[in-house]
């Protein structure tokens, strides 16, 4: 062993020297080990919440508007950033759904393909944003920025947005590995959650559909047996009467044929005019079940003749109808009745109304508009004139709207498909 005593002072200074450098040396890998390590965990917990808690807490339906700003809260502590933001994609629309401190709603209209151009781009920064979204650079020109998208298979879902003071490049190098590995599985998740959605809202109105058809095939039965009671007692109070007076006055004919000749001949002038009546009332009743027009010359003559009848002045514009099958033609028909009806109850005695029919795109469209009192379609009961009326559309595939406001009048529309029948 060297006596150091026996050293020069200028040994001993630079071995202290080289002492210390090894030292500063060793801390400071220690030091960046250690940050290193905190940069890595705190990377993790951001991470680790999405791919855990987040996944399942989302999976057993708690709502994103909930789940979300613990997600951005968890990015900001992770990455101690100054401002995080995750925005939503829909519609062609970014909206900011949550930020970190929090800040006023805002959204973005992309324009054409950006949404596909965002979603394939890499984790960004102010160059990508200036070119493609300038509406979301930080006021602070001083503060570094990147936007990370979230999209899966090409399909964008939205952007992590992060703020930080400082060198734009730093916050790259500390952020972009936990931003590419956050989105990625923010991105799995949310079209998990879209698929989820859009299943669900597909059950529920196919449910809706089903009450609605099981209520309209109730209502259908209803109309039928009430139908066939007017019927009954139309038949009862109308034609029934004449005839059992045609039978009771045939029979008195019979007992004076060979006395009262005059009372003979005033019951036989009776006769014919009850058998007349009769039949006029026998007519009446087979019009209003399906009218011989209808089926004889199809729905221009029939509505033709219906307009005429109307209580409010009635004009009609159908040219170059067709024939179309029966239902078709019977559920037009029908519609068109029940729609001039509703006008003369509830449009005004000044009202005028006019029926249009026209074919078009392989569908027959038809309108009744009135320019009466109108009504509010958002507060006022359908009734069931117009629930008949969406049954009977409905029976051959068709639909029926609405249209009205107080003192504009009302307009009522229908569509049926003709899809191939001749």
């Amino acid at each position: 062993m060297p006596d150091v005593s026996r050293l020069d002072p200028v040994s001993i200074a630079l071995a202290g020297i080289v002492i210390a450098f090894t030292g500063m040396t060793a801390a400071a890998v220690l030091v960046g080990w250690v940050r290193q390590r905190r940069r890595e965990v705190a990377s993790l917990s951001a991470i680790d919440f999405v791919r855990t808690s987040f996944v399942s807490r989302l999976a057993h339906g708690e709502p994103l508007v909930e789940l979300l700003p613990q997600v951005a809260e968890s990015l900001r502590d992770s990455l101690r950033l100054d401002a995080t933001e995750i925005w939503l994609s829909q519609g062609g629309e970014l909206n900011l759904a949550v930020s970190d401190p929090k800040r006023e709603a805002r959204r973005i209209s992309l324009l054409p393909n950006v949404d596909s151009i965002a979603a394939n781009a890499p984790v960004s920064g102010r160059p990508w944003a200036r070119v493609w979204l300038p509406e979301l650079l930080p006021d602070d020109a001083a503060a570094s920025m990147r936007i990370a998208p979230i999209s899966l298979s090409g399909e964008l879902f939205g952007l992590v947005v992060v703020e930080r003071t400082g060198s734009e490049e730093r916050l790259a190098v500390e952020a972009d590995d936990t931003l590419e590995e956050l989105v990625r599985e923010l991105g799995a998740a949310l079209k998990k959650e879209r698929l989820d959605t859009a299943l669900h809202d597909s059950v529920e109105q196919l449910r809706r559909q089903a009450q609605d058809l099981q209520a309209s095939r109730a209502r259908i039965v209803a109309a039928a047996d009430a139908e066939r009671r007017r019927i009954e007692r139309d038949l009862h109070d109308g034609a029934q009467q004449y005839l059992v007076a045609i039978a009771v006055k045939a029979g008195l004919i019979q007992q004076l044929a060979d006395g009262d000749t005059s009372r003979s001949k005033a019951l036989l002038k009776e006769l014919a005019s009850d058998t007349q009546l009769a039949l006029d009332e026998l007519r009446s009743l087979a019009h209003g079940i399906y009218p011989p027009l209808l089926s004889n010359a199809g729905l221009g003559e029939a509505l033709g003749a219906a307009c005429r009848r109307a209580t409010l002045p009635t004009e009609l514009d159908a040219p170059d109808l067709r024939r179309y099958p029966a239902e078709l033609e019977a559920a037009v028909y029908f519609c068109c009745l029940e729609a001039l009806q509703n006008a003369a109850k509830y449009a005004g005695s000044n009202a005028n109304a006019r029926v249009t029919l026209w074919e078009e795109a392989d569908g027959l469209l038809f309108e009744i508009r009135d320019d009466g009192v109108g009504f509010d379609v958002t507060h006022e009961d359908p009734g069931a004139g117009l629930l008949n009326m969406r049954d009977r559309l409905g029976s051959v595939g068709g639909t029926l709207s609405i249209e009205s406001q107080p003192g504009r009048g009302t307009r009522v529309t229908g569509a049926i498909p003709l899809g191939h029948d001749p």
